[in-house]
C-alpha cells in the first residue's frame, strides 16, 4: 500500500516554557523555535561549551537511562527527560525545531504533556513544502528482558494511523494491572493522553533519592502511590492515568530516531531502557523496514538525518 505523503513541519512562532527538572531538581527553561526544511529535531545545552552542545534527535544517539529518555552526542553532551516533549512533537507532526535549554533535562512541569500540547497550539504549526520521512515495517520487531517486552508490528493495508498499547502490573494493589490503547492522532491525544502524569510507588522514593533521581519530583508533577492509594489531593485524571502515561511515554520515545515510525507499539511492563534497546535492533536491522518517500531530494535529507 502507497501511504499518503506528510510533509515536513514546524512551529509558526517559538514557545518558551520553564520549570523544574525531574531528576537533578534544578530550574531550567527550554525555547522551542521554528527552524527550515530539513534541520530536523535538535536540542541545544546552552551551558555546555559551543563545540558540544548541539545534540541531534536521531537513531544513534539514544542511550539507555533509568526512569526517563536520554540521547547524547560523542562529546558527551545529553539531554534527559524529553519524553514528553517528543511525544507532542510526535503527534503534531514537528520535524524541525531548534530546542535550547540551559540545563540537563527537560523541565518536567505538571508531568504530563499537557502544557507542551497547549504551547504548541498557542504558538502554531507550519507545513514545509517537503515531504517528511517516514520509516514503515516490512516485519515485527520485539525486545524483551526479563518478562517485560516491546514489540512493533507493521501496519496493515487499512491502517492510516500508528497504535499503541501497554500493559502494565504492579504489585501494589493501588495501581495492580492496567492498559490502555490509543491513536497518535492530536484531538485524540489531547482528550485522553496528553494530560496523564509521571507517577511512581512512595515506597520507592528513598532509593530512587539516594541515586540521585527524581530529586525534584513533587505531587505537583507526579502522581504517587502508597498502601492507601494516590496521596494527591486532586485524585486521578483517569482512573486508568498510569497505563495512559506508558502510552504518552512510548509515543515519545518512538519518536527518539527523528522520523515517524508506521507501526503498532505494544509493551508489557516496558519502560525507557526497553524503548531505547528497541529502536537499536529496529534500526540496526535495515531489512525490518523502508523509506515511505520516493522523491530524491527527500531521500537525501533522510540519509543525511541518519548520519548525524
Amino acid at each position: 500500500m502507497v501511504r499518503p505523503v506528510k510533509n515536513q513541519r514546524t512551529l509558526a512562532q517559538p514557545l518558551r516554557l520553564s520549570g523544574l527538572t525531574l531528576h537533578a531538581g534544578v530550574p531550567v527553561s527550554c525555547t522551542v523555535a521554528p527552524a527550515g526544511i530539513g534541520h530536523g529535531l535538535v536540542f541545544r545545552r546552552l551551558d555546555s561549551l559551543p563545540e558540544v552542545a548541539d545534540v541531534p534527535v536521531a537513531p544513534g544517539r539514544v542511550v539507555a537511562a533509568p526512569l526517563c529518555s536520554r540521547i547524547a552526542n560523542e562529546g558527551g553532551t545529553s539531554i534527559s527527560t524529553l519524553e514528553h516533549l517528543m511525544a507532542a512533537f510526535r503527534v503534531y507532526g514537528i520535524t524541525n525545531a531548534m530546542i535550547t535549554l540551559d540545563g540537563p533535562e527537560v523541565p518536567i512541569l505538571d508531568g504530563s504533556a499537557m502544557p507542551w500540547v497547549r504551547a504548541m497550539k498557542a504558538a502554531g504549526v507550519s507545513e514545509q513544502d517537503c515531504a517528511a520521512a517516514m520509516v514503515e515495517l516490512k516485519r515485527p520487531v520485539r525486545v524483551s528482558y526479563d518478562d517485560r517486552r516491546a514489540t512493533l508490528y507493521p501496519l496493515n493495508a487499512r491502517d492510516d494511523i500508528s497504535s499503541f498499547t501497554a500493559r502494565i502490573e504492579f504489585a501494589s494493589s493501588s495501581i495492580g494491572k492496567q492498559s490502555f490503547s490509543g491513536e497518535a492522532e492530536p484531538d485524540f491525544f489531547e482528550r485522553e493522553i496528553a494530560s496523564a502524569r509521571s507517577f511512581v510507588e512512595a515506597n520507592e522514593l528513598p532509593d530512587l533519592q539516594s541515586k540521585g533521581l527524581v530529586r525534584g519530583g513533587s505531587l505537583a508533577n507526579a502522581v504517587v502511590f502508597d498502601a492507601n492509594g494516590v496521596r494527591n489531593p486532586e485524585g486521578l485524571r483517569f482512573d486508568n492515568e498510569p497505563a495512559r502515561h506508558k502510552v504518552l511515554d512510548a509515543m515519545g520515545d518512538m519518536y527518539l530516531g527523528g522520523v515517524q515510525i508506521l507501526a503498532h507499539y505494544e509493551g508489557y511492563k516496558a519502560g525507557h531502557s526497553l524503548h531505547a534497546a528497541l529502536l537499536r535492533t529496529l534500526f540496526a536491522d535495515e531489512t525490518a523496514w523502508s523509506w515511505t518517500i520516493e522523491s530524491i531530494a527527500s531521500k537525501v535529507v533522510a540519509m543525511d538525518h541518519f548520519r548525524r
